[in-house]
């Protein structure tokens, strides 16, 4: 599917990418569950 001219380094760039919009989202999650949370408690 993809070949490998590019080299290695677009693939641990793009690995990082990824782990940072995961890591990020995770985060939005986890903030829209305590804030839903809260707004159930008031």
């Amino acid at each position: 599917m993809f070949e490998q001219n590019i080299g290695d380094g677009a693939n641990l760039f793009i690995t990082i990418v990824a782990v940072i919009i995961g890591f990020v989202s995770a985060l939005a999650f986890l903030d829209k569950m305590k804030t839903s949370k809260n707004e159930k408690e008031d």
